[in-house]
């Protein structure tokens, strides 16, 4: 398999593609904090006018998706996440997705002041899992997301793109827990709020 970032200026950046999430190279999720052996995963990014398209592929021992409701502990599943934030913005997004199709969206400049998105709002996110493969040896799906970026306040009427942010996967509740992430992040602990380590999203084509 293929991966690919793009580096500018010495710093990594993504490179999003004009267009359909499945015509863009898979970045890889890198295991961070530790390893896990037979844990693995992608993401494919792609933007259509102000929409991120985001593709996960996921393979992991166990599948978590026990969480039924938005905003609840979803990090405790078998979980994909965004991290977003406005370029010169100090306020950042977190998007985090079971494979039960619930979903925590919050916003603040730190991990401990976050404030939630209303569920109505959360709701209207289009996302699709596919389960490819679940028995007791292993677990493959993929979690297919559609997040409007002017409905969550990530760009202005008018106004082009302009985002850092990270893409993150954790199942904390796993018999052995894992977290991967797209840019490395350099804290002692299991953090995904971490805006430092956030890199730009670059778009690309026509």
């Amino acid at each position: 398999m293929i991966f690919k970032k793009r580096f500018l200026e010495g710093d990594v950046a993504f490179t999003v593609y004009k267009g359909a999430a499945e015509s863009s190279l898979p970045i890889a999720l890198v295991p961070l904090w530790g390893e896990y052996p037979n844990v693995e995963g992608s993401v494919r990014l792609g933007i259509r006018d102000t929409t991120l398209l985001l593709i996960f592929k996921m393979r992991s021992p166990q599948l978590l998706r026990m969480v039924d409701r938005h905003n609840g502990p979803v990090y405790r599943d078998s979980c994909v996440e965004a991290f977003l934030q406005q370029q010169g913005r100090d306020e950042y997004l977190n998007f985090e997705f079971s494979a039960s199709g619930s979903i925590l969206a919050a916003k603040g400049k730190n991990r401990e002041n976050r404030t939630f998105f209303d569920p109505d709002l959360i709701d209207t996110i289009p996302r699709t899992i596919e389960i490819l493969e679940n028995n007791n040896r292993q677990s493959r799906y993929v979690v297919s997301i559609e997040l409007d970026l002017r409905a969550f306040g990530l760009v202005e009427e008018g106004r082009e793109v302009n985002l850092r942010g990270n893409f993150n996967a954790c199942g904390d509740g796993h018999k052995v827990p894992y977290y991967l992430a797209a840019n490395p992040i350099g804290t002692v602990k299991p953090d995904f709020h971490a805006p430092d380590f956030f890199a730009p999203l670059i778009i690309t084509g026509r």
